[in-house]
C-alpha cells in the first residue's frame, strides 16, 4: 500500500508541474525576466482570482495566450504582464506589456484572464520549469519507470515468470527443439565433410602415386626413344657401309671384266694342232665323269686328285 501511495504521489507531482505551466492551477512558475525586479524569474507565483471588470490599469494580470497567437509570436502558454490600457469599444479588452519589454502585440480578452498576482515564493518554481523542458520530461518519465521498478520489482519478476511459463514456454520449447535438430544436422554435416576430406586426401595420394608412375613411364619411353634414335643411326651407318662395299664390288667386277676383255683382245690365236692336243684331256675328263664306262653317268663327281691328273 505504501509503495502504491509513493508512486501515485510521484505521478501527481508530474501532473501538477505540467498543469501549473498551462495556468490550470492557482499557482504557476515565473517565466523569464520581463517583469523583474517585481517578479523574480524561477519563483512560484500565487494567482488571486478577479473579475475582469475589476481590473485596473497598473495591475499585473495572469492570462492565457490563445494557441494561434502563441504559435505566431512564440509566447508561453501563460503570461503575467502589467495592464497599460483598458478598451471598452467595441468590447472589453486589455493591452499589456512587461516592465522590461515592449507592449504585447495582441489584445487580451476577458475570458483569457486567470487573475492577478497575489504573492510569490522565490525559487520554488524552478523544478516546475525544469519539468516543462524537454530534458525535464525525459527525466520525469525515466524517474517514474525506475520508481515503479523499484517499488514493484518483485511483482514484475513474478509476473514475468508466469508470463514466461504461460505464454512464451511453448515458443521457447519449440526454439530449443529446433536448436537441437539444427545441432544434429550440423554434426552430420561435419561428419560428411570429414569423410569427404578423407576421400579427397586418398584421391590426392593416388594422383601423386600415379604421377610418379607416369614420370617413370615417361622416362622409360624417353629412353626407348633415345635407343631407337641410336638404332636408326646404326642402321643408317650400316647401310652406308654396305652401299660402299657394293660400290667397291661393282667397281671391282667392272675392272675385272675390262681387264679380261682387253687381255682377250691382246692374246694371239693358237694353231689348230694345239687344239687337237687339248682334246685329249677333255676326253679324259669325260671318261673320268663316266668312270670309263660309255653311256653311264658317274654317281659321284670327280675328286680333286682326278681333276688334277686330268689337267696334267
Amino acid at each position: 500500500m505504501k509503495r502504491a501511495i509513493g508512486l501515485i504521489l510521484a505521478i501527481v507531482a508530474c501532473i501538477v508541474a505540467f498543469l501549473s505551466v498551462r495556468g490550470s492551477l492557482p499557482f504557476m512558475p515565473i517565466f523569464g525576466s520581463s517583469m523583474e525586479p517585481t517578479l523574480q524569474s524561477g519563483g512560484l507565483l500565487i494567482i488571486d482570482p478577479i473579475d475582469p471588470k475589476d481590473v485596473k490599469i497598473g495591475d499585473i494580470i495572469v492570462y492565457n495566450v490563445p494557441p494561434m497567437v502563441r504559435e505566431y509570436y512564440s509566447y508561453p502558454p501563460t503570461v503575467s504582464h502589467r495592464v497599460i490600457e483598458i478598451m471598452t469599444v467595441p468590447s472589453l479588452g486589455f493591452r499589456t506589456k512587461g516592465d522590461n519589454t515592449g507592449e504585447d502585440p495582441f489584445t487580451i480578452m476577458p475570458q483569457d484572464i486567470r487573475g492577478t498576482v497575489g504573492s510569490q515564493i522565490p525559487y520554488l518554481g524552478l523544478p516546475l520549469l525544469f519539468f516543462q523542458s524537454q530534458q525535464g520530461v525525459i527525466f520525469a518519465v525515466i524517474a517514474l519507470i525506475l520508481l515503479a521498478i523499484f517499488l514493484y520489482g518483485g511483482e514484475i519478476r513474478r509476473g514475468s515468470g508466469l508470463l514466461h511459463r504461460g505464454v512464451f514456454a511453448p515458443v521457447i520449447n519449440e526454439e530449443k527443439r529446433a536448436n537441437r535438430m539444427l545441432s544434429r544436422q550440423i554434426e552430420a554435416t561435419e561428419k560428411k565433410i570429414g569423410t569427404t576430406e578423407q576421400a579427397l586426401e586418398k584421391f590426392s595420394l593416388a594422383v601423386a602415386e600415379y604421377a610418379k608412375h607416369l614420370a617413370s613411364h615417361t622416362s622409360a619411353i624417353q629412353g626407348l626413344s633415345d635407343a631407337s634414335q641410336e638404332l636408326k643411326k646404326g642402321a643408317a651407318e650400316q647401310n652406308r657401309v654396305l652401299s660402299a662395299i657394293m660400290d667397291n664390288v661393282v667397281k671391282s667386277d667392272s675392272k675385272r671384266e675390262t681387264v679380261i676383255i682387253e687381255e682377250s683382245k691382246q692374246a694371239p690365236q693358237k694353231p689348230v694342232t694345239k687344239a687337237k692336243k687339248t682334246a685329249g684331256p677333255t676326253e679324259k675328263y669325260h671318261k673320268a665323269l663316266t668312270n670309263g664306262t660309255p653311256g653311264c653317268a658317274r654317281k659321284h663327281p670327280p675328286t680333286s686328285e682326278e681333276i688334277s691328273s686330268i689337267s696334267h
